[in-house]
């Protein structure tokens, strides 16, 4: 059960994604053209974060293989939430879309290693006074 508790909040996360991109109409306006791009990026960066948090305290694996399933995992991912959207009304399948996908997932990844990182120091620290 240790090993399930940390994959419910990226589980969670994508079954959001995967509700909104599920919606014909979307009231989002575009501030610039690329907008949805950046949104991609972002929302697929909480989803890198939240799966790379998930197999980091789920599973003691080698950091590298541990990442490089993150990625796939979450690129993959982004490909299904794009197909999907290839059926739905009023939406459309982009495969930039996907790639920005995978740059989010990339990123979210890099930032937990970075918090994780920053973080330690002070984790130990408290554990020895």
């Amino acid at each position: 059960m240790k090993k399930i508790i940390p994959f419910l909040p990226p589980v969670i996360y994508y079954a959001v994604i995967f509700y909104l991109s599920s919606r014909s109409y979307f009231p989002v306006a575009a501030p610039f053209g690329g907008f949805d791009k950046i949104v991609h990026a972002v929302e697929f960066g909480g989803l890198g974060f939240l799966l790379a948090r998930a197999l980091a305290k789920g599973f003691k694996s080698p950091r590298r293989k541990t990442f490089l399933v993150v990625f796939l995992l979450g690129a993959g991912l982004g490909l299904l939430d794009e197909c999907h959207q290839y059926f739905v009304p009023g939406r459309s399948a982009d495969l930039l879309d996907a790639a920005m996908d995978a740059v989010g997932i990339a990123a979210g990844m890099v930032a937990f290693l970075w918090i994780r990182r920053r973080l330690a120091p002070k984790v130990k620290n408290r554990s020895r006074s």
